[in-house]
């Protein structure tokens, strides 16, 4: 499993535990806990558009 199937695997843990919870304040960190890692996966998902960008670049100006 990747990183990035990690965050968004314990994204969907927190929010099924939340559905389930029957206490308000546990169901409310759960869901501050879940868009904590929706927010973590996002950020890898974009430094890895970046890094791709950036080596595409790179590929491109040594082929000239």
């Amino acid at each position: 499993m990747t990183e990035l199937e990690e965050l968004r695997y314990f994204e969907h843990q927190c929010l099924e535990m939340a559905k389930q919870s029957t206490l308000p304040d546990a169901r409310h960190a759960l869901q501050i806990l879940a868009r904590n890692y929706a927010t973590a996966a996002e950020m890898l998902e974009r430094r890895a558009q970046s890094a791709n960008t950036a080596l595409a670049q790179l590929v491109r100006c040594l082929k000239l």
